[in-house]
């Protein structure tokens, strides 16, 4: 009994020390821009696809200057503030600011990715789908 007990005590330490909440920020830099079969995508193009892909996930955005846009995401009692830079070409998103999301100046937690990646995906099917 007590060997189980001792394996059931590492085990648990083992789960425990897998579950990180934050993880270094990630960096999205010159992410490609989906193309529509053989046309050429503008920039203001692309200004729209951010727009439509962030308000379809919930984002609230505001066009800074030609090729930056600034998006906020609130979801419960957290908040994300990102800037997107781009071209008709690329697309760079950095972290600007948050709320309730364990930023530290180097770490971040993990939901940062998540929410990321799924605007990055979102803009790309309208980019695609025009």
């Amino acid at each position: 009994m007590k060997k189980f007990y001792i394996v059931a005590v590492s085990l648990a330490l083992v789960a425990l020390t897998g579950c990180k909440s934050t993880i270094p920020v990630p960096q999205y830099i010159d992410q490609p821009v989906a193309q529509y079969g053989e046309s050429i995508s503008t920039t203001k193009d692309v200004e729209r696809s951010i727009v439509r892909a962030a308000a379809s996930l919930g984002w609230k955005t505001k066009v800074k200057s030609e090729g930056e846009i600034l998006a906020t995401l609130d979801i419960r009692k957290h908040q994300l503030v990102v800037l997107i830079k781009h071209d008709d070409k690329n697309l760079t998103v950095e972290y600007q600011s948050s709320l309730n999301l364990k930023y530290d100046g180097k770490k971040i937690h993990r939901q940062y990715a998540n929410w990321v990646t799924n605007l990055l995906r979102a803009i790309d099917v309208q980019n695609v789908t025009k």
